[in-house]
């Protein structure tokens, strides 16, 4: 049984988390690739975690990489989607622009000219992910066209949350961590929220 919101997990970086995931029935993993992060994964990890799991999709995630690196990622490996940031560049990309997901990773920034911009620059995306909400800038989801599917991180406590899903079929980005060492996790930081997702499914 699928939950009964969508939920995307991102930076999934080891088999424990992936396949924790899959089992709680999540809709998307996410594998940072990033080039100037200290945490991203060689394709050779995403690979082997990819085919030990089914039923999710997989996207990479680039922030803000050069369209250099991203193509040389996207040639070796499989990938459903990739995440850019809203400050990065489709132009000269190897890959489907319908299949891209906008991460908009501060939210103070989104205003009246979102839609413009998103159109310009972004103009078959139909998903984006939201991180950094909080109870002050959350109101700027206002701005963003209805068009868009929204994918947010958990701002506030549960209930909260699930009332904001609800009113706004929104998504939920939740983020994987490391494991302490091969096969042994703290599943702490997303089993809660996820196993009562998984109830009131």
């Amino acid at each position: 049984m699928s939950l009964k919101y969508f939920v995307h997990v991102s930076s999934i970086s080891n088999l424990s988390d992936a396949r924790y995931c899959s089992g709680m029935m999540v809709d998307s993993l996410g594998y940072n690739f990033d080039e100037n992060s200290n945490f991203k994964i060689s394709t050779e990890t995403s690979n082997e975690i990819s085919k030990w799991v089914n039923g999710v999709k997989f996207i990479a995630e680039f922030n803000n990489s050069s369209t250099k690196y991203i193509n040389s990622i996207l040639d070796k490996g499989f990938f459903d989607a990739i995440e850019l940031n809203i400050e990065n560049t489709i132009k000269g990309l190897n890959f489907d622009p319908k299949s891209i997901i906008v991460k908009i990773s501060d939210p103070n920034k989104i205003n009246y000219d979102i839609n413009d911009f998103l159109s310009s620059n972004f103009p078959k995306v139909e998903t984006l992910i939201i991180d950094n909400l909080n109870l002050k800038n959350i109101k700027n989801l206002e701005h963003i066209d209805k068009k868009y599917m929204l994918i947010i991180n958990p701002y506030n406590d549960f209930e909260t949350i699930l009332k904001f899903l609800d009113k706004y079929n929104y998504g939920l980005l939740l983020k994987g961590s490391s494991e302490i060492r091969p096969g042994l996790k703290d599943y702490d930081s997303i089993s809660n929220i996820l196993e009562k997702i998984q109830d009131l499914s």
